[in-house]
């Protein structure tokens, strides 16, 4: 059992950017959402307003992935479109890349869960309000439209074609979308030694037609999602298709870390590793998938549960148990479990803790009243091939004044494991090894 006597608000993460080169290998420093230097903290925010924020909009992004893989008809101008995962203004990181040559800053929500990266074009049939210059591609040297006759928009999802060039349309669970023209374009990130690192011919969306909820801090989506089009995809042998994170505790000092290449790899005693699942339907492969066995109470084992019903081949109706159950997000900030399992797991939460639930703040589902005296259970997380001994940090914060609460959640859509369950874990994802690796980490001593 652990005692604990005090919490901070442990949600993860928007980024700013200084990078490191070795090979080909680089390191990203992140820094949290609500932290100051983020465009997005308010001064006038309490902790709790934050963390309600949080919560907010971890639900939110489970909400819209019961609507992810459904068909959307293309707003706008008539395209089809792809449905993305998320609510575009709801994101936990933020990157500043460069774009083009010469280089031209811009400033986009990085996101696990979408593929295409995108930013607003000049020129504007329908743009939302931005506080930076619009990227024009025609300042840049090294701009090149997607024809309709190439392998690369043939292999993008849901395309139409006009005046011989590749359009692209992307839709989100709010309704925001953005459509444009698919191009080739440099991608850059300035190192703190003052080297750049150029990443060129990434085929990224060009919106010239982009509206919705997106806010005017940012321009547009990175994405580092499973399918073809996401950056790590996209970059494959050059970054050893592998990237990885540590995620620190935000009242450390220091800055949580983004690796690619040959900084993303984890060795040494402690690792484990987990397969990584692909889905069969194309419209899923953007999410990486965890195959989760069930979760530990102390020494009480709740095993995964889900309460989706299939017909099987020969029509009769039953509990289809997918190899992949569960997407590892660090865009969600709690982690969501299956209603059927959650049930289970709070209860044992319940027996384990001494003391007496009280209510819960909107969002949330089992509290108590924070004192020295209280006890928490240990929590560990059982993937295949994968134990993960949570930290109380890991599953309990102080949701608001004298509340500590737990932070696993119940959803009746897609279970999802989020950004503080992996606190102080080193994440690997290795795409073409199909797998993701944890190693218990102080994070705060990365390098």
């Amino acid at each position: 059992m652990a005692t604990v006597h005090h919490f901070s608000l442990l949600v993860i993460l928007f980024l700013s950017v200084s990078i490191s080169v070795h090979g080909n290998g680089f390191s990203i420093n992140m820094i949290h959402r609500d932290s100051p230097d983020s465009p997005f903290y308010n001064p006038l925010d309490t902790f709790t307003d934050r963390f309600q924020k949080a919560v907010h909009r971890s639900m939110h992004r489970a909400n819209y992935l019961s609507s992810a893989f459904s068909a959307a008809g293309g707003p706008g101008n008539g395209h089809d479109t792809i449905r993305a995962s998320v609510i575009p203004n709801n994101g936990e990181f933020l990157l500043n890349i460069s774009l083009g040559t010469p280089p031209r800053q811009v400033l986009a929500i990085m996101d696990t869960g979408s593929d295409l990266t995108w930013v607003q074009c000049k020129p504007c049939s329908q743009c939302y309000k931005q506080t930076t210059p619009i990227f024009d591609p025609k300042k840049s040297s090294t701009y090149t439209n997607v024809p309709c006759a190439s392998q690369t928009c043939e292999r993008f999802h849901d395309v139409t074609c006009q005046g011989k060039l590749c359009q692209y349309g992307v839709a989100y669970g709010d309704q925001s979308y953005s459509e444009g023209n698919l191009a080739f374009e440099t991608l850059s990130f300035d190192s703190t030694s003052g080297r750049s690192v150029k990443l060129p011919r990434i085929a990224i969306g060009c919106g010239h037609n982009n509206a919705g909820t997106f806010s005017h801090h940012g321009t547009g989506i990175v994405g580092l999602g499973g399918g073809g089009f996401s950056l790590v995809s996209q970059l494959g042998s050059r970054i050893e298709s592998k990237f990885s994170y540590c995620l620190i505790p935000f009242d450390s000092s220091r800055s949580s870390k983004l690796n690619f290449g040959s900084h993303a790899e984890i060795t040494g005693r402690g690792v484990v590793s987990t397969p990584l699942i692909s889905s069969s339907d194309e419209t899923k492969q953007t999410f990486h998938y965890l195959s989760l066995e069930g979760i530990s109470v102390n020494e009480n084992k709740v095993p995964f549960q889900s309460s989706s019903i299939e017909v099987n081949n020969k029509g009769r109706h039953q509990k289809q148990e997918v190899e992949g159950n569960i997407i590892i997000d660090s865009g969600t900030t709690l982690t969501l479990l299956p209603s059927t399992m959650y049930t289970e797991f709070e209860s044992e939460i319940m027996k384990a803790i001494d003391a007496e639930p009280i209510a819960a703040p909107e969002g949330l589902s089992l509290c108590y009243a924070d004192s020295p005296s209280l006890s928490l259970p240990n929590i560990t997380v059982h993937f295949t091939d994968a134990d993960l001994e949570l930290e109380p940090r890991n599953a309990f914060a102080l949701a608001a004044d004298g509340v500590v609460c737990l932070l696993f959640v119940p959803t009746e859509s897609q279970a999802i494991y989020g950004n503080i369950a992996q606190i102080n874990f080193l994440v690997e994802y290795d795409v073409e090894g199909r797998k993701v690796s944890f190693k218990k980490t102080d994070c705060t001593k990365q390098s």
